[in-house]
C-alpha cells in the first residue's frame, strides 16, 4: 500500500480530480491572502467582503469551492469612504486601475483583483444607483447592496473579515437583473448562499421577502425559478445539488406572496 501511494506521489501525471483540488487549494490561498492585504480596509466599521466570495468564506474553514469568480468585492459604506481612503494610503500589494480607479490590482499574480463599491443606506431600488466621484476612490453606488447588513466576523489565523448576513446578500443578489454571463454569475452565488446557508438564514430571506414590493416579490420568484432550470458551468457550483432547496424556497414564498 505504502509502495503504491508513493509511486503515484512521484508520477507526472495527474488526475483530473486531483487538478481540480489543487485548483481550488491555490484560488483558497489567493482569497486568503487579498483578505490579509486589505485588513488595514476590512478593519474600518462597516466594511464589508461582498458578493461572490462570501459563500467561500461561509463554508467550514473558508475552504472556498464555491468559486464564481475571481475577485473580491469590498462593501464601503459611504460614510467610512473617508477612513477608507485613508487606510488605503500605506496598503501595499494593490495599485488602482488607470482606467477604473474603484478597481484595485494586484502587483502579485498571487492575489486577486479588489472591487470597492459603495453602499447607502438611503437607497432602496436596483435604479437608484450613482457614482460617488472622487479622485483617489470613486464609488459606483448601488441601490440594491442597502439589503446588506453587517453579518459575522470571521477568523482563520490571522485573517479577519467582516461579512454580511447571508439572507439580505440573497435578495440582493436575486434581485440583480443582469443578462448573459453576469446574470448567471449573481445567481450562482445565490445558490452558494442556498448551500452554506442555516435554517435561521432562510427563515430570515423568508421575513425579508415579506417586505418586499410585489414587483420585487416576483423578481425574487422568477430569479429561482431561472436558478432550478440552469444547467452546470464548468468549474462553477452546480444547480443540480440544490434543485430541492431552491424547490422549498420558491413554495414557501409562493405562500408568503
Amino acid at each position: 500500500m505504502t509502495r503504491g501511494l508513493l509511486y503515484v506521489g512521484r508520477s507526472d501525471h495527474k488526475s483530473p480530480a486531483l487538478l481540480r483540488i489543487l485548483e481550488l487549494m491555490r484560488f483558497r490561498d489567493r482569497l486568503l491572502a487579498s483578505i490579509r492585504a486589505m485588513q488595514p480596509v476590512l478593519e474600518i466599521p462597516g466594511v464589508m467582503v461582498g458578493g461572490s466570495q462570501v459563500p467561500n468564506l461561509l463554508e467550514p474553514d473558508m475552504a472556498a469551492t464555491l468559486i464564481v469568480s475571481q475577485d473580491v468585492d469590498l462593501v464601503i459604506p459611504i460614510s467610512r469612504h473617508a477612513e477608507v481612503k485613508k487606510a488605503l494610503e500605506g496598503l501595499r500589494g494593490y495599485t488602482p486601475s488607470s482606467d477604473e480607479p474603484s478597481v484595485w490590482l494586484p502587483d502579485d499574480e498571487q492575489l486577486l483583483e479588489v472591487n470597492f463599491i459603495g453602499l447607502d443606506p438611503s437607497l432602496r431600488e436596483s435604479s437608484d444607483t450613482y457614482v460617488l466621484d472622487d479622485e483617489r476612490l470613486p464609488l459606483l453606488v448601488f441601490g440594491l447592496l442597502s439589503h446588506l447588513q453587517e453579518g459575522r466576523l470571521l477568523q482563520v489565523g490571522d485573517v479577519r473579515v467582516r461579512l454580511p448576513r447571508p439572507a439580505g446578500l440573497l435578495i440582493e443578489k436575486l434581485l440583480t437583473e443582469r443578462a448573459g454571463l453576469k446574470g448567471q454569475r449573481d445567481l450562482l452565488v445565490a445558490l452558494g448562499l442556498l448551500l452554506v446557508s442555516r435554517q435561521d438564514d432562510v427563515d430570515e430571506v423568508a421575513a425579508r421577502f415579506a417586505g418586499l414590493s410585489e414587483e420585487q416579490k416576483k423578481t425574487v420568484i422568477g430569479s429561482l425559478a431561472i436558478l432550478s432550470l440552469m444547467g452546470s458551468i464548468p468549474d462553477m457550483p452546480d444547480p443540480g445539488r440544490a434543485r430541492e432547496e431552491i424547490a422549498n424556497l420558491i413554495e414557501r414564498l409562493e405562500m408568503i406572496s
